[in-house]
């Protein structure tokens, strides 16, 4: 299995500005490494502001890390900019959090697909490509679909559109940071399954970022959990979640509601 993404010590400080603690230097990442295998599905895992969406972020350069380094296919990475940053960019897609915040409540789906495909020269046909991608999505008919406005579809839908949009330009890694946490029971595990299947499909390293230890066990293959910005767990999933050698691990299992409980 080859190795597409990795990072070697990787640590952030922030700055704190503003406040009562203006001047203070916050240690949000400290010495972590970590690497993704191609059709591989990773899960970072730990609570709120255990680190894991800050490495996200500097995953996808989006912050600069302040010590470390970030290797894809072997190539450092990690101070990009201009054309060979906006490629890589395109080959590490970001799924984010809040579906409704991620588009555009002007603009419709078609738009929303159509718009990267534009941008990075599709050379096929681009209604038919639109076609398939929302299709892979399970947005059936796309005819239905292409002509929606964010608000006239679900929350599960927006994901999903989302995920179109992000799978139009054809990556190798795609980062879904805490993708189903504002969606209900019922609709995190079609989209979970939808993710496992594109890892399927299309043999591209998924990063599943969550608190959620019980949906991980649903399709990573394997998991790094964080605790204030350190890694202090990882292994193959299903070894982490049945025998957790670390404490932060053996809470948040416990804190973890079962994700078919309701189905």
């Amino acid at each position: 299995m080859q190795q597409i993404l990795r990072t070697e010590g990787i640590s952030k400080q922030f700055l704190v500005r503003k406040g009562l603690v203006a001047g203070d230097v916050i240690n949000a990442l400290d010495d972590v490494n970590i690497y993704l295998n191609e059709g591989e599905i990773l899960a970072l895992v730990g609570a709120s502001g255990s680190g894991k969406s800050t490495l996200a972020r500097i995953l996808v350069l989006l912050y600069r890390p302040s010590k470390g380094k970030i290797y894809f296919m072997d190539q450092d990475v990690t101070n990009y900019k201009g054309r060979r940053l906006k490629k890589y960019r395109s080959d590490i897609q970001m799924v984010f959090q809040d579906p409704y915040a991620s588009l555009d409540p002007y603009h419709t789906v078609d738009w929303h697909i159509r718009r990267p495909l534009i941008l990075s020269h599709y050379k096929g046909n681009i209604d038919e490509r639109i076609d398939e991608l929302l299709e892979m999505v399970k947005l059936n008919p796309p005819s239905y679909f292409r002509g929606k406005f964010p608000h006239q579809i679900s929350g599960g839908q927006r994901q999903r559109v989302y995920l179109a949009r992000a799978l139009a330009v054809n990556p190798k890694v795609l980062i879904a940071d805490e993708p189903v946490s504002m969606l209900d029971v019922s609709l995190r595990i079609e989209v979970l399954d939808l993710l496992a299947s594109i890892r399927d499909n299309l043999g591209i390293g998924v990063i599943y970022i969550t608190h959620d230890l019980n949906t991980v066990s649903v399709i990573s293959d394997r998991i790094y959990v964080l605790h204030d910005g350190k890694i202090v767990e990882s292994g193959r999933t299903q070894d982490v979640i049945k025998n957790p050698a670390d404490s932060y691990t053996r809470a948040l299992i416990e804190a973890a509601p079962d994700p078919y409980k309701r189905l």
